[in-house]
């Protein structure tokens, strides 16, 4: 209630001064003198019979009182939005400037180039210049093989692969972005790649699938032996060329300004116990990126950088890339590949030598990157006097069920609540 009353009294302030401006005074305070002078001739001139006048006086000093009153009552544009703090509404309304000037949101959000990003975290920034120097001198020379991914068949690479990228020709990028492709895929025929029979025995799958395709691109992980773990987000921004989105589908509400990659995962890997094979926490799930041309094919190649950084397996391979994609380190194969390099033998012999499968880590990068806690309980367990309660035998054997409170179940015990059955390992599924 103050509040409300202290912003009536600043405008009624603001009036006054503005009202003794255009009538020459030297301060509000001399307005009661000015006013009153006027009124008793105004009352004079009524007595004269002129009161019609009077009324019509009245009412044009009321409208001119009203002007006064909030000069910036109308506005046509955000301006008074963008003000901050100086402001009637002190806050940045990025969705009214977007209607205004087709810049999006996006666009303001500060550091997130990769040059740039962990300026303010030299820890972070440390920890990803090792990564990429590791990365770079342990990557394999860059090999490529131009096919017809309708027809070849991929057990015919000889290989097996810990890092799968797909990057399918979707109906949905023709309409939104104009992508020209000699062949459109369907879910379906996406769904027919054998993938399973390539991918290593832990492995992490990435596929582009789209505003659309978030649900096929599930099917197709399940399909291959993945689990979705993890929807990496590729936020658009458009500082180059700001405006508004023409190509609207109709059973579209929203103007789309972003993409989703999901990630899947095959195998038992766990963050804690299998830091050999992959560095989790080091990336977020977000890409914020300028926007390509329309009619261009390109991602963010933030994307590889994430990937090499997550998974320290060397066996990579992008399908449906091009020859813009073609990178130090994967084996890139596709109909927009036009030339080929690609000898089998000579792939798999990159492995069998050092550093061998994975990168390796060094010193320096164990310290710097984040790990995951150890399990609680483990070394205060005692195994024959019934001491365990809560979960079982221990936290770091069982997930899901809870044994009996302090009946000192062995390991083999299953737990009376969320149907997991324990073992002495703890591998009841594959997670990360």
């Amino acid at each position: 209630m103050s509040g409300t009353l202290d912003h009536i009294k600043e405008k009624s302030a603001k009036r006054r001064k503005l009202l003794a401006m255009e009538m020459g005074l030297r301060k509000p305070a001399d307005l009661s003198t000015v006013l009153g002078s006027q009124t008793s001739k105004l009352l004079s001139s009524a007595e004269a019979g002129n009161t019609q006048d009077i009324k019509s006086k009245d009412k044009q000093d009321g409208e001119e009182l009203e002007k006064v009153e909030d000069p910036e009552a109308n506005f046509t544009d955000s301006s008074r939005f963008l003000k901050g703090t100086q402001s009637d509404n002190p806050h940045n309304d990025y969705c009214q400037h977007f209607i205004d000037t087709g810049e999006r949101p996006q666009n303001f959000i500060r550091d997130v180039g990769l040059a740039n990003r962990f300026e303010e975290y030299p820890k972070l920034r440390e920890l990803i210049r090792l990564k990429d120097e590791l990365v770079q001198r342990t990557a394999t020379p860059p090999m490529y093989q131009n096919c017809d991914m309708q027809t070849y068949d991929l057990t015919a690479l000889q290989n097996q692969f810990d890092v799968i990228l797909i990057e399918p020709p979707l109906q949905e990028y023709q309409a939104s972005n104009g992508l020209v492709y000699e062949k459109y895929w369907s879910w379906s025929e996406i769904s027919q790649l054998q993938i399973d029979k390539i991918a290593s025995h832990r492995a992490f799958l990435w596929i582009w699938c789209g505003c659309e395709g978030l649900d096929e691109a599930r099917e197709c992980l399940r399909k291959w032996g993945f689990r979705r773990c993890e929807d990496i987000c590729w936020i658009k921004t458009n500082h180059k060329c700001p405006g508004q989105n023409k190509n609207i589908g109709p059973e579209q509400v929203f103007q789309r300004t972003k993409e989703h990659c999901l990630m899947g995962i095959k195998g038992t890997v766990r963050r804690s116990t299998d830091g050999d094979f992959i560095h989790a926490n080091v990336d977020i799930d977000l890409i914020i990126s300028e926007e390509p041309a329309y009619g261009s094919k390109e991602k963010p190649v933030e994307l590889f950088h994430m990937i090499e950084h997550f998974c320290l397996g060397r066996r990579r391979l992008h399908i449906f890339g091009r020859d813009s994609t073609i990178r130090n380190g994967w084996l890139t194969i596709g109909p927009e590949v036009t030339t080929s390099n690609f000898d089998a033998d000579l792939f798999r012999s990159y492995f069998n030598r050092d550093p061998g499968p994975t990168t390796g880590c060094t010193d320096e990068i164990e310290v710097l990157r984040p790990k995951s806690p150890p399990p609680k309980n483990t070394d205060n367990v005692d195994n024959n006097s019934g001491n365990t309660r809560g979960r079982g035998f221990s936290r770091g054997f069982m997930r899901g069920g809870r044994g009996g409170r302090g009946t000192g179940r062995p390991p083999h015990t299953t737990g009376n609540r969320g149907g997991f059955q324990a073992n002495n390992r703890g591998n009841f599924r594959g997670g990360y």
